[in-house]
């Protein structure tokens, strides 16, 4: 997997510090402005806290409700209700997620008596949505011993209306690598998709359609949202135990490091039971256009597996994203904050944020990520709304390989700034970094949406899509990245190399082996000791019939990669 290095990555920053007063957003600024969501608190055990944790019947709005409470638009658990959220062992969960005897509505319901309009599991209903393990799931997803009416019923009784699922995973992403993955040659590429299970499959007229592969996406994708839905409901319920011995209004590195993990978690459940409904809806599809007796059923049937499929990857990438959690850092002298500060004791906080944010400035200009970490911790600790921040902890966390960390400190930021299109370039690269390529195409497209022309956002984009394998997609914004990286720098730099390398792959990928060849050429007169370019050299030769260029390509990168697979595939296929 090719990503831009911490360098480039670092020009992006400084970039960026320098831009923050500008009105004008430059192209390749990361944060156009940062901000943190501190929005009032948490409230425990009976408590009330907007925007925090609420347990014993309690009410949190667009929060975190645990153990008996109400958590509107956000989670609750234990016989709790949460509205619009994740609601866990609850009795209610409306519009989000409600687990062990409780009720899911909208969203995930995961061992609970209904979900309505979500997904209700293990002896519960899923209405509209996706229910697993649950008695019904009407228009959605029914599942072991369940009833889906109008949707897809998983190993249940009855699924009126849709379908009967029996799947053991989703498939995973389509990859590349010559000699190893399906498809010829690739770099960072992994195995290709996996072979669809025909061990269900319609015959309609006397036409095959293959509805295993999108009915195992399906529940695949329904066990992704339980599991994430469980893993929120932990989260909160971790917060309302902190909460429980600390004193009201006061604040800690922990307790605030906790409640972004909640959040975080539930912003994941959220979107993995979005993710379920998308493959339950595929699913439906798929067997409504095997039924049917249009001509292009059986494209239909493929299309539509493939949405699920990719839904359901989707939904287990949010499940990874459930357990992000941010550590906790921050220096001593602000471990501990007094509760309900005076007039003077406030100003005397934020003018010690200024001093720690500036030096995290500094330090991170001189690529000191651990030190510009703990400075940007304390500056937030201090002083909750100081965006700029909070948007650099995010960078500085990313520099030191805490992609997790530095995904749940973007999310909270973008919480206070929804609009700063760096915030969601610094979530994508995060997303990205850790593996979950569709989730971090989301936030790349976000930032675009904002500010069509930001290069490293279209880098960004262009790098997921091409990581999944998707190059008639990937190179649109690859090169569209490529061609700003030309003009903002006076020379080509290894970075822009690594760019190039990716818009060759692309193109190879896409039966253009002599274009390809013209940019694999470039990029290694920019990056002369880097293989990789060579083995792409090598294949297009091979592509177009030039084995004796072939051969001397591999033979150039077997001396600079020894240990690369493909290049000893190449030099066999080149005839040595």
């Amino acid at each position: 997997m090719t990503h831009l290095s911490p360098a480039s990555r670092f020009l992006v920053v400084v970039s960026a510090l320098v831009l923050f007063s500008m009105p004008i957003v430059a192209t390749m600024q990361v944060v156009s402005g940062v901000g943190t969501a501190y929005a009032a608190g948490a409230g425990s055990s009976g408590g009330s806290g907007a925007g925090g944790v609420s347990g014993g019947a309690a009410a949190a709005g667009a929060g975190v409700g645990v153990s008996g409470g109400a958590g509107s638009g956000g989670v609750g658990a234990a016989a709790g209700v949460g509205v619009g959220g994740v609601g866990v062992s609850g009795s209610a969960g409306a519009g989000g997620s409600g687990a062990a005897a409780g009720v899911g509505v909208g969203g995930v319901g995961v061992s609970g008596s209904a979900g309505v309009d979500g997904s209700g599991a293990a002896a519960g209903a899923g209405v509209g949505g996706v229910g697993v393990s649950g008695s019904a799931g009407v228009g959605g997803s029914g599942a072991a011993a369940g009833a889906g009416v109008g949707g897809v019923g998983v190993s249940g009784s009855a699924g009126p209306g849709g379908a009967g699922v029996g799947i053991s995973g989703a498939a995973g992403p389509a990859g590349s690598g010559p000699g190893a993955g399906s498809g010829g040659a690739g770099v960072s590429g992994a195995g290709g998709p996996a072979a669809p299970d025909v061990s269900r499959a319609g015959i309609i007229r006397n036409k095959p359609f293959d509805l295993a592969e999108p009915e195992r996406a399906a529940q695949a994708a329904a066990k992704g949202a339980a599991e994430a839905a469980r893993l929120a409901a932990l989260a909160a319920e971790a917060v309302r135990r902190a909460g429980e011995g600390q004193p009201a209004g006061q604040s800690s590195p922990s307790a605030d490091a906790l409640v972004a993990g909640a959040e975080a978690s539930r912003d994941a459940a959220r979107i993995a039971a979005a993710a379920s409904r998308e493959a339950s809806r595929a699913a439906e599809a798929a067997a409504r256009a095997a039924n049917s007796p249009a001509p292009d059923a059986a494209v239909i049937v493929r299309k539509e597996a493939i949405r699920a499929r990719d839904a359901a990857e989707r939904a287990w990438e949010a499940v990874d994203e459930a357990k992000d959690r941010s550590a906790q850092v921050a220096s001593a002298s602000s471990a501990a904050l007094t509760s309900s500060p005076g007039m003077f004791e406030s100003f005397r906080r934020s003018m010690q944020a200024e001093a720690s944010f500036a030096r995290g400035s500094a330090l991170l200009e001189e690529r000191k990520y651990k030190e510009a970490r703990d400075s940007f911790a304390e500056a937030t600790l201090l002083y909750p709304e100081h965006d700029q921040a909070r948007a650099l902890l995010g960078w500085s966390q990313y520099f030191l390989g805490d992609y997790r960390g530095a995904a749940v400190t973007f999310k909270t930021a973008l919480r206070r700034q929804p609009t700063w299109e760096g915030l969601h370039n610094g979530l994508g690269w995060s997303r990205l970094r850790a593996g979950r390529y569709q989730l971090a195409a989301a936030s790349f497209r976000s930032a675009l949406d904002r500010n069509p022309d930001y290069v490293d956002a279209s880098n960004g984009l262009g790098s997921a899509l091409f990581e999944r394998g998707n190059y008639e997609a990937a190179l649109p914004p690859l090169e569209k990245a490529l061609s700003g990286s030309r003009r903002l720098l006076s020379r080509e730099s290894p970075d822009v190399a690594v760019l190039r390398g990716k818009v060759a792959w692309s193109l190879y990928y896409l039966e253009r082996p002599r274009e390809a060849l013209a940019m694999f050429i470039r990029a290694s007169l920019a990056a002369p000791d880097s293989h990789q370019y060579q083995v792409g050299m090598g294949w297009c030769y091979l592509k177009l019939g030039q084995k004796d260029d072939a051969r001397a390509a591999f033979q150039r990168a077997m001396k600079l990669g020894p240990n690369d697979e493909s290049v000893r595939e190449g030099l066999r296929r080149a005839g040595i």
